[in-house]
């Protein structure tokens, strides 16, 4: 009995032992395959940036002329902005070869070639502008129309318009609403409606002033025409909730309110000084004329300091 018991209890051991070191050996090579795999995925990035060289300067460069030529034909007009950035971000020594290789690259050589014209036209026009001098006779309007004429002249009418069509169509809207502010003929509802119709036209140009800008000028507008303060009044408010915020409109109507009391103020300090003159007119053939000056100004500073504290 004692060897059977002593044979069974060494078999188990025996299989317990084989069993420990089965599961000892899978787990260390599921270690090993995983720290190969990992290393393998962790190689990857390493070897695909390897494979992939840096772009160099001039590269960059191209990439950066190219995007600047792009935003310049979806945004023409402003050709001081866009030599101002390239000039800015050109980090090589000589900066027109560069521009020339970004444009001779350019996908719409059509628009490549009207930069070009462009570009090479501008040192004439330059050298024109600072030899012309326009009469302060004229009007703004035909100061610009002249300027005008002279740039399409010298750079080209496509050309004009690339380099400063911007500047074009803001002058156009300012000119327009300045014809607006003078038509007499318009009562102040139509010269409202005509003022909506100048900024759908003129979209552009109306965008570069502010919600506030937009009001002031609708305000402008009704101020010119002959109509009763409540109408006025009533105007106002309707521009007030067309262009402004709540908040915005709580500010324009506190610094009214500042305002108009300034101007009573204004207007009262003005009646005081007239009463002051008529009260001072007889003494001036009682008094000698030092003392009747003397007597006046103090008069005159007492009345300013009781008004405008």
């Amino acid at each position: 009995m004692n060897k059977r018991l002593l044979l069974t209890i060494l078999i188990v051991v025996v299989v317990l032992v084989g069993i420990v070191v089965w599961k000892s050996t899978a787990s260390s090579a599921a270690i090993q395959h995983t720290k190969s795999t990992s290393a393998s995925q962790d190689s990857s990035p390493q070897m695909s940036n390897a494979s992939m060289p840096n772009k160099s300067k001039d590269e960059l460069l191209q990439d950066s002329l190219l995007q600047q030529l792009k935003t310049l034909q979806q945004q023409p007009g402003n050709i001081t902005e866009f030599l101002n950035n390239f000039k800015a971000n050109c980090p090589v020594s000589d900066c027109h070869v560069a521009l020339a290789k970004a444009l001779a690259n350019y996908p719409d050589q059509q628009f490549a070639h009207l930069v070009e014209n462009l570009l090479k036209r501008m040192p004439q026009y330059e050298k024109q502008m600072q030899s012309t001098v326009l009469s302060t006779a004229l009007s703004p309007k035909q100061r610009f129309d002249t300027l005008w004429k002279l740039r399409e002249q010298t750079l080209g009418q496509a050309e004009a318009m690339l380099g400063f069509g911007q500047e074009r169509n803001y002058a156009d809207y300012r000119f327009a609403y300045n014809d607006l502010v003078l038509n007499q003929k318009l009562s102040a509802e139509q010269r409202l409606t005509a003022f909506e119709e100048l900024q759908r036209q003129y979209p552009d140009a109306s965008q570069q002033q502010n919600k506030m800008g937009l009001y002031q000028q609708a305000v402008d507008l009704i101020s010119q025409g002959q109509h009763s303060p409540a109408e006025t009044e009533r105007l106002k408010q309707k521009l007030q909730q067309q262009y402004l915020t709540e908040q915005e409109r709580q500010q324009v109507q506190q610094r009214e309110h500042r305002e108009t009391q300034q101007q009573q103020q204004v207007d009262q300090y003005q009646q005081a000084v007239q009463q002051l003159q008529q009260d001072m007119e007889p003494l001036k053939t009682q008094l000698p004329n030092e003392e009747w000056q003397k007597q006046y100004q103090s008069r005159l500073e007492n009345l300013r300091l009781k008004m405008f504290p």
